[in-house]
């Protein structure tokens, strides 16, 4: 019988399909254009990853009470110096937690205490998208790098 004998030296061809996805893992998650973000002061750095917004299409196209508590709660817990807040702050705020559907308040409640929540900016036009807010997440990747160095 002749069998080829794999020292190691030579990845597999199952190791070097496999490569591909363990690159796009590791790899950081494709961010949109901040720019808005930055000319409005309300982009918190690169340290931080845009998780999204809190954003409702159906609240679009609707008026009334609920829209416009939803509205003013989010803008109540920002000022001109103040673009984004810990997560922890904003779910201690009763008008913005009594606005909350379940699924933001569980979501906001699971993030890690480094998670900001910010004014929400449209990407496309640099609006101000009042009914909702975004996410932001801290990047820890550089964190565990840094402690190897």
């Amino acid at each position: 019988m002749n069998e080829s004998k794999n020292d190691g030296a030579a990845a597999t061809k199952d190791q070097q399909d496999q490569k591909p996805a363990v690159d796009r893992r590791r790899a950081s998650l494709p961010q949109p254009d901040f720019s808005h973000y930055k000319k409005a002061e309300a982009w918190p750095g690169p340290k931080y990853l845009f998780v999204g917004h809190s954003y409702n299409v159906e609240l679009d196209n609707k008026e009334g009470e609920g829209v416009d508590n939803r509205a003013g709660a989010i803008k109540a817990l920002f000022s001109k110096d103040v673009k984004w807040i810990p997560v922890a702050e904003a779910l201690g705020n009763q008008n913005f937690s009594g606005t909350l559907s379940r699924f933001e308040h569980d979501l906001l409640s699971r993030l890690p205490e480094s998670s900001l929540v910010g004014e929400a900016i449209s990407t496309t036009d640099g609006t101000e998208i009042k009914h909702s807010f975004t996410i932001w997440r801290e990047e820890r990747r550089g964190r565990r790098e840094d402690r190897k160095a």
